[in-house]
């Protein structure tokens, strides 16, 4: 009989420790899921702001009247060295110094020709800011901001010939609505007045439609060569060793005589290093991206950024959007998530490839 009872007393004592345990460990699942929406909000706000906030500072930066225009091949040399810099520590803070400097050991100096296949990519990021910065100086920012979305449609279709995949007939409609979109936004540009006599809009049209090329060729490529487990911090600093000596030739090139003769930071203020600097950190934005945003959140960050921006623009540059241009953009828009609306597509794109349509 007491051994009855004791085994009674072990069965219901078991039960409420399992019961206590179940408990804490919903409790703890519950507290992770309201930390992932924090965050997951925290992302949707930084990558709204941090797109349209860029849009609007690089577009002021090139339209306000100054006595000393800074040189946009400047501005990108100092943003790699920021972006460098911020990297660095962030790497050395996940990983400490000794992990850090063993990693980039193995990731740069151990492994010569795999780090020279970077080389590439890095010049075209060069190439591709110099024109963000002479499509900034001759389109208004909203056009610029939905213009660039054209780097979806090439990251498309440089994803089909290089790494051959495919597109739901969806998605072909989605870039058909998005190339008719940019087109009613080019149009509308055409016919607006220009601010000022320096300014092209047909330049800075070309110039936003080359990086869109430039931004899929490199998005994809970089996919393609770069294989293994290596951090998002640790692959921007591959990138910014070749992309400061090549944006330094960049300098050099366009601009050799003028800095000479002027000094390299001629022009900066705070507006100028306040741009290089919310240049810099746009690659925390696509950290955050990947890591915490899904594909919804992302695309709606994206579509707020170019509603942020055309209303910047409105209060900014007393930009007045037209007809035109309000249905090229809804048609923008639109594409955005049309494009995305296949899962099965979806699934199959390595976090590599989605960061490269959240810039």
């Amino acid at each position: 009989m007491e051994k009855e009872q004791l085994l009674g007393m072990e069965v219901g004592s078991s039960r409420t420790e399992a019961g206590v345990h179940a408990t804490q460990s919903r409790i703890l699942s519950v507290r992770r899921d309201n930390v992932n929406n924090r965050l997951r909000l925290v992302s949707l706000v930084f990558m709204c702001l941090q797109n349209a906030i860029h849009t609007l500072l690089i577009r002021y930066s090139r339209s306000r009247k100054v006595d000393e225009m800074f040189l946009p091949s400047v501005a990108v040399f100092t943003t790699e060295i920021l972006k460098l810099f911020i990297c660095i520590c962030l790497e050395m803070y996940n990983d400490g110094f000794i992990k850090f400097w063993g990693s980039l050991r193995s990731h740069t100096i151990s492994q010569p020709l795999d780090t020279l296949k970077v080389c590439v990519p890095a010049m075209i990021y060069v190439v591709q800011n110099n024109l963000f910065y002479i499509a900034a100086s001759n389109l208004e920012a909203a056009t610029f901001m939905i213009f660039s979305q054209l780097k979806i449609f090439t990251t498309a279709l440089f994803s089909i010939f290089i790494l051959g995949r495919s597109l739901s007939g969806t998605q072909w409609t989605a870039l058909l609505v998005l190339f008719l979109g940019v087109s009613l936004v080019q149009i509308d540009s055409s016919s607006a007045s220009k601010k000022s006599d320096s300014e092209n809009p047909l330049i800075g049209l070309v110039a936003v439609a080359v990086a869109s090329v430039l931004s899929g060729l490199a998005g994809v490529y970089f996919e393609k060569i770069l294989k293994g487990k290596v951090s998002l911090w640790m692959r921007n600093i591959q990138l910014a060793l070749f992309a400061l000596p090549s944006s330094l030739v960049s300098v050099y090139a366009q601009d050799g005589q003028f800095v000479l003769e002027h000094g390299l930071l001629y022009g900066f203020d705070g507006v100028v290093w306040l741009t290089a600097f919310w240049y810099g950190i746009g690659g925390l934005s696509v950290a955050v991206c990947i890591k915490y945003a899904d594909n919804i959140a992302k695309n709606f960050a994206t579509s707020v950024a170019i509603i942020l921006s055309t209303i910047g623009s409105v209060f900014l540059f007393s930009f007045s959007p037209s007809l035109i241009f309000v249905c090229g953009a809804t048609l923008a828009i639109s594409s955005i998530f049309m494009y995305s609306s296949s899962n099965s597509f979806l699934n199959h794109i390595p976090r590599s490839f989605r960061s490269n349509m959240c810039l």
